[in-house]
């Protein structure tokens, strides 16, 4: 299921919306914004192109709107996924179970991927908000980052492991099949144990 809108109640509008941003985010994965038409949007979904308009003036703005979704709910889920928990290496370890979800296991893969890879194609006003999210959700994962180094538990400088962690749960995104030899949560496990010492 798509990221529901923080903050914003759900309806029955909001069906046929999710819909058109998953078969785009499906569409911009696969063939890269500049290369999907809203043609090929209506057709993933079975629609008139017109009727996208209902939703979306242009596919800018459709583009605009499932970039600040997918960053905006990473960082309200993460945060509340981290919140219960106390050990920095439990923290650490849930993270990277709950970004390798996002890009490689999850149902909404194709959403995650296009906030990886079309950002560019955004409004350069949209700019300013993308890097604000994007200083809150690794504010949150160099905090993590930083408690494990604080007790020893890091294997490596905080800084080289904020750029391995986003690196390789990034890149899952063309390598990950969940038919594949491991699971998330085994990969995951894999990953934590390269990152902490004493891992269990």
């Amino acid at each position: 299921m798509l990221p529901r809108r923080v903050g914003r109640p759900s309806s029955a509008t909001v069906v046929p919306r999710e819909r058109i941003l998953l078969a785009a985010a499906r569409l911009f994965h696969e063939r890269g914004y500049q290369a999907t038409t809203v043609r090929d949007i209506a057709r993933e979904v079975g629609i008139q192109s017109g009727s996208l308009f209902h939703h979306f003036a242009t596919k800018e703005q459709m583009l605009t709107e499932m970039l600040r979704e997918a960053a905006l709910s990473m960082c309200v889920r993460a945060e509340a996924l981290l919140e219960p928990i106390a050990s920095p290496a439990d923290r650490l370890r849930a993270l990277i179970r709950f970004e390798l979800d996002c890009f490689a296991g999850s149902q909404t893969r194709d959403f995650y991927a296009t906030l990886v890879s079309e950002w560019r194609d955004t409004p350069d006003a949209f700019h300013a908000e993308l890097r604000m999210l994007r200083q809150r959700y690794f504010g949150l994962v160099r905090s993590v980052l930083d408690a494990c180094h604080a007790e020893g538990r890091l294997r490596i400088d905080p800084d080289a492991a904020a750029k391995v962690l986003h690196g390789v749960n990034t890149s899952s995104i063309s390598w990950f099949r969940r038919s594949g030899r491991y699971t998330v949560d085994e990969f995951a496990a894999i990953f934590a144990k390269l990152l902490l010492n004493d891992e269990r």
